[in-house]
């Protein structure tokens, strides 16, 4: 599918949000410094920028002329490491330069890099955005998913540098849709070369709902390669291995926050008992000590035989044949922990959104989640294929999971369901890269 405009991308005269925009950036950018006091996240994304554009003009020399890519987070990076790992397989690669938004993903990448550079993205300062363009000189900037500065595509484009959107979404009830709002993002987007989506929906929604003009393509989620390398790279792991030496049957319930243990944990001694074959693996999203002790409280009124998964580890699966519950307390064994299971509970949709739910579908396994998932377009597509199913009250999730348990052949149907939704979607790093080359020639 490809949705084009006849008219080419240039600058255009500026509107009146974007010219209100511009006029406001540099008070925004100071009212960040001056509430970073009074946030823990913004105060370590401050300090993080201190002496930035110093260290953005020392590395000019050595990435000038290449391919910056800009991410919001751990999630937006993932979704652009596939991308430039081809870029770095091409006969002469350029250099690409990414920057970050949050501290976590600046963090993230640090430990897990793929760019030549790997920096924070300095606020959306019209003065600093032109600097940066004018030291680094890219031949081409690519935003990942949808998180674009104004001032920093002005700059681009001021500059006759192409723009590019990659693995884009725009959900239906995106605030860039909303009519105040919707003028502002049509005429930034305007100003991009060409923007690919993960999938039609986002097509139609940024041509017939934002209204833009520029050329639009599906080019999918990149995400999936990485999904799939993951779940390939967890064939041998040993938690995976030694979860399934356990035999029976596991829940997987992964990310999960307050809210959605508050969805499990009246139901899992009922569960526990219809099902003797069962044993649950629940994840939090943060396995803080705090949170860890007040999970085995719980666990431990309700007489639930439970350890940690450190704890299972060292001991092996022989020595917890007893173990009902496995409380997992260390973050990045999610993956291999899907591997091992045969249904899941992906968290997050009682808060800002569910977690990654292609994990778990790669994996052959029906998803659940909560009610609030337009955030992923791939739980959409989970429960359009009768894959995934959305869960609102503890009834429900037992009458979900009961249904499944109880019809083996229906089980395997449905984790087969999942897997495809996938699978379905791998190409999405060679639509992108066929998307940028002609820009990095």
């Amino acid at each position: 599918m490809n949705l084009k405009s006849s008219s080419e991308n240039r600058a255009r005269p500026k509107g009146l949000m974007l010219r209100l925009y511009q006029t406001f950036s540099p008070a925004l950018v100071g009212l960040t410094n001056q509430l970073a006091p009074f946030s823990a996240k913004l105060a370590t994304g401050v300090q993080g920028r201190r002496g930035l554009m110093q260290r953005l003009a020392d590395m000019a020399p050595e990435v000038r002329g290449g391919v910056w890519f800009h991410v919001t987070s751990v999630g937006e990076y993932e979704q652009a490491r596939p991308i430039i790992d081809a870029i770095k397989t091409l006969p002469d690669p350029p250099p690409v330069m990414v920057t970050h938004f949050s501290p976590s993903g600046y963090d993230f990448a640090l430990k897990n890099p793929c760019g030549d550079v790997h920096e924070y993205l300095p606020f959306d300062h019209p003065d600093h955005m032109n600097r940066l363009v004018k030291l680094w000189q890219p031949r081409l900037l690519v935003f990942v998913k949808f998180d674009c500065w104004p001032n920093q595509v002005l700059a681009a484009v001021r500059h006759q540098v192409p723009v590019v959107l990659l693995a884009g979404s725009l959900q239906p009830k995106s605030s860039r849709l909303h009519p105040v709002a919707k003028g502002l993002f049509r005429e930034i987007f305007n100003h991009f070369a060409s923007i690919g989506v993960c999938t039609p929906d986002d097509a139609r929604r940024f041509v017939h709902g934002l209204g833009v003009s520029c050329p639009v393509s599906v080019t999918g989620d990149t995400r999936v390669e990485q999904v799939i390398l993951r779940y390939e790279a967890a064939r041998d792991g040993a938690t995976a291995t030694e979860l399934k030496n356990l035999g029976g049957r596991l829940l997987i319930l992964g990310s999960t926050w307050p809210p959605d243990e508050k969805l499990w944990l009246p139901i899992l001694p009922e569960l526990l008992k219809e099902f003797p074959d069962l044993k649950v693996v629940l994840t939090p999203h943060e396995p803080l000590p705090q949170r860890l002790a007040s999970l085995e409280k719980r666990l431990g009124s309700d007489k639930i035989v439970h350890t940690r998964l450190s704890q299972f580890l060292v001991a092996g699966a022989d020595a917890h044949q007893q173990t009902r519950i496995i409380l997992v307390d260390s973050i990045g064994a999610l993956a291999e922990i899907y591997r091992s299971g045969h249904l899941a509970y992906v968290g997050g949709s009682f808060t800002t959104g569910v977690h990654n739910t292609m994990e778990p579908a790669v994996a052959s396994m029906p998803v659940m989640f909560g009610p609030r998932i337009q955030n992923a377009e791939e739980a959409g597509l989970l429960v359009s294929r009768e894959a995934g199913f959305v869960l609102s009250t503890p009834d429900e999730a037992f009458a979900q999971v009961r249904r499944l348990l109880s019809d083996e052949k229906l089980l395997a149907e449905t984790g087969h369901k999942a897997r495809e939704v996938v699978l379905d979607q791998r190409g999405a790093t060679e639509r992108s890269l066929h998307t940028i080359e002609p820009y990095l020639e």
